[in-house]
């Protein structure tokens, strides 16, 4: 009986080991097979650790390619906490030079995360320190850190990028996606003690660098305008100023300053105020610049004329209720004097002539009420108001720019398409955007936006604005040997957080172009709150002349020949071109951008073959005589200039009309080419026509005649 119990307690523990090893293994197959890859990935989470690797950001250019915005290589550093043996000191030590205070970091330290940072892109000085201390448990990534080596010189419009490498403002916002680049990744490894350890092995993915941005700044032309404005605010006592450099031909922007400013380097020690594009964002009452547009709309639509006669009632006036005033007493004066002493009354009475409603419409014409579409964040449309939602004093304050908001950017686009006969340019500040290794990804052309008003009418208001200038309210800008247009503005400044105008603050402005007749350049300068005098033109006409006269030079942009009045000046647009010969300037070794525009001051055009940002051979060579507007062909590094082999055009034909033949010769041998003769003397014809592309080698047929015009 005792035989059979103890073969029953075997039989039944027998049968539980099998049950045991039964469950044991589907527990086995479970793990090992089932769940086999979801338990491979959360160790291999235990062990390692994935950490983002920035991308180099692209570099920022003025438009002759120098630097304003690049990156250095520094270090950021971190804290494995497991590998620190004393976190009191260690914290002491490190305290001074990642800028925590020694509690805080001890408690920040004792964590049971397994990576700390501790200081982000620190000095080199700083770095020196810390290693220094070989404290255990502390190490460093390779990070590159954001540098503006010109400071604050076009800080507003660079903008500026936080630690993590993103930009927060201006083009570093606006350009994020093209300039940030691609993360790459890489791993932070567990040893087998458990210890993290930094291996360059564990890279996942390589960062992809960003793109390079060429603006249309000239670096020398913004160092000018903003030693200008401080110059002024200083003088002045002023609250804040702004000023924008344009060509009015092309909506390219050469120079945008404000005051105050800011060191992008370190711009988490400025206020909101100093980094505020006060140019692009800030909304102000443009006053009697304003006025232009007024006269515009009534010349376009020919209710009035320059010689038209207003009752300005000898500066004081009731219209619809509203008192208007102006500040130098005038009687009956003709439309032209109207604009060219600013007279508010007069300007109300012109306005009554074009009405709301197409006030209204030449008002949005010349871009008022819309973003320009600048390249820059946060820009506002402004203020201007439809014709239905006018009320009975409306009228009153419309036509010499009150009730209406405006921008400095778009006061300087409406008066750039007076000066581009009639056409609006959109403005720019994006000349190129390259990829590493120079591939041009991106070109910026020229664009307008819409025709404002016609060539005769911006003709006519050339010529008032002129006026302004000789001997109106605008004539503190005036510049020797140059013809100056443009316009004075003292807009009141609207009571904070009440009704009416503050009597003791004002917006001075003035806004013009040079030359008057052939306008190159376009200068907006508006200063806010200046103490004890407010006029626009005592203000600002003074910082327009400073400036003008600093880029006149640097520009090499020529004095009028002779005394050529602006309401005399021919309707087309007119380039300088000098009327003898020019001399070709050696460029071979340059940068493609400056040799453009240096070609383009001199009255010579640019024609660039292949690709690359360096000019590594030229046609014709240096020192060749050559036409005004001849074509410079310029060959990038990828260009073949040796043969005429392969599909496509590799230059230029020369214009050599009107030359004698011996100077012909020169100068298609210059340009790569042949000739076929015919007759003898100077070139009357030739085949193929003046600048047509063509071929290296291509036969010219010259026809020649005598002096006397015999073959």
């Amino acid at each position: 009986m005792a035989d059979n119990g103890m073969d029953r307690r075997a039989r039944i523990l027998l049968a539980g080991f099998g049950v045991m090893v039964a469950a044991l293994t589907m527990r086995l197959f479970f793990l090992q097979i089932i769940q086999h890859q979801k338990l491979s990935q959360m160790a291999l989470r235990q062990q390692e650790r994935t950490i983002e690797v920035q991308p180099a950001r692209g570099n920022i250019y003025d438009r002759f390619g120098r630097p304003l915005a690049f990156n250095r290589e520094c270090f950021s550093y971190f804290a494995v906490p497991a590998e620190i043996g004393n976190l009191s000191r260690t914290a002491k030590l490190l305290a001074p030079w990642v800028g925590i205070p020694a509690g805080v970091l001890e408690q920040k330290l004792r964590t049971s995360r397994d990576f700390v940072w501790l200081k982000r892109k620190v000095g080199d000085a700083t770095a020196a320190a810390i290693e220094k201390l070989a404290l255990p448990g502390v190490h460093h990534l390779s990070e590159n850190r954001r540098v503006y080596p010109e400071g604050s010189l076009a800080c507003h419009v660079l903008g500026f990028v936080g630690v993590d490498n993103q930009g927060l403002d201006g083009v570093e916002l606006q350009f994020e996606r093209t300039v940030r680049g691609a993360a790459g990744w890489m791993r932070i490894a567990r040893d087998a003690q458990g210890r993290t350890v930094l291996t360059s092995t564990k890279t996942l993915k390589a960062p992809e660098p960003g793109q390079d941005v060429y603006l249309t700044i000239d670096k020398v032309v913004q160092h000018i305008a903003e030693r200008e404005l401080a110059r002024v605010v200083e003088k002045y006592k002023a609250q804040a100023g702004s000023v924008l450099v344009m060509d009015p031909q092309t909506g390219e922007i050469l120079a945008l300053a404000n005051w105050p400013e800011f060191d992008p380097n370190r711009y988490w020690e400025y206020s909101l105020e100093a980094r505020r594009n006060r140019a692009v964002r800030d909304l102000y009452e443009p006053g009697s610049t304003f006025k232009v547009f007024t006269a515009a709309a009534a010349l376009e639509e020919n209710v009035a004329s320059e010689n038209d006669i207003f009752d300005c009632e000898q500066g004081c006036a009731v219209f619809n209720g509203r008192i208007v005033r102006d500040h130098i007493p005038h009687g009956r004066i003709p439309f032209h004097e109207v604009i060219s002493f600013s007279s508010n009354i007069g300007t109300v009475k012109i306005g009554m002539r074009v009405g709301a409603e197409r006030l209204v419409r030449y008002a949005r014409g010349f871009g008022f009420g819309h973003p320009t579409g600048i390249e820059l964040p946060g820009e506002p449309a402004g203020l201007l108001k439809s014709a239905e939602r006018w009320n009975s004093a409306t009228m009153a304050s419309v036509p010499y720019g009150q009730e209406v908001a405006v921008t400095t950017l778009q006061t300087a686009a409406g008066y750039a398409a007076v000066a581009n006969d009639g056409w609006l340019p959109k403005p720019t500040l994006i000349k190129e955007i390259r990829q590493t290794g120079g591939k041009v990804t991106q070109a910026e052309r020229p664009e307008v936006r819409q025709q404002a008003i016609s060539p005769n009418t911006a003709k006519r208001l050339r010529a008032l604005l002129g006026e302004v200038v000789e001997h109106g309210t605008g004539t503190e800008a005036q510049m020797p040997d140059y013809a100056v247009a443009g316009k004075t503005g003292t807009a009141q400044k609207a009571i904070h957080g009440g009704r009416g105008y503050d009597p003791y603050k004002s917006v001075a402005s003035f806004v013009g172009f040079l030359p008057a007749d052939r306008p190159r350049l376009l200068i907006a300068v508006i200063v806010d709150s200046p103490h004890n005098v407010q006029w626009g033109g005592v203000v600002a006409g003074p910082v327009f002349k400073a400036i003008g006269q600093n880029l006149v030079a640097y520009l090499g942009i020529p004095p009028l020949n002779g005394n050529v009045a602006v309401a005399e000046v021919k309707n087309e647009k007119m380039d300088y071109v000098p009327q003898d010969m020019l001399s070709v300037p050696e460029v071979i070794g340059l940068e493609r951008l400056a040799v453009q525009d240096q070609l383009k001051r001199q009255g010579l055009a640019a024609i660039c073959f292949g690709q690359g940002t360096q000019v590594t051979a030229q046609r014709p060579p240096a020192g060749a005589q050559v036409k005004p507007g001849s074509p410079v062909l310029l060959y990038l590094e990828q260009a073949a200039v040796t043969g005429a082999e392969g599909p496509g055009a590799d230059s230029v034909v020369p214009n050599v009309s009107g030359q004698s033949l011996r100077n012909a010769l020169q100068l298609l041998h210059a340009y790569g080419m042949q000739a076929q003769v015919s007759g003898s003397g100077v070139v009357h014809s030739q085949t193929p026509l003046p600048n047509t592309a063509a071929k290296l080698g291509t036969v010219c047929s010259l026809i020649c005649r005598d002096p006397e015009g015999h073959p």
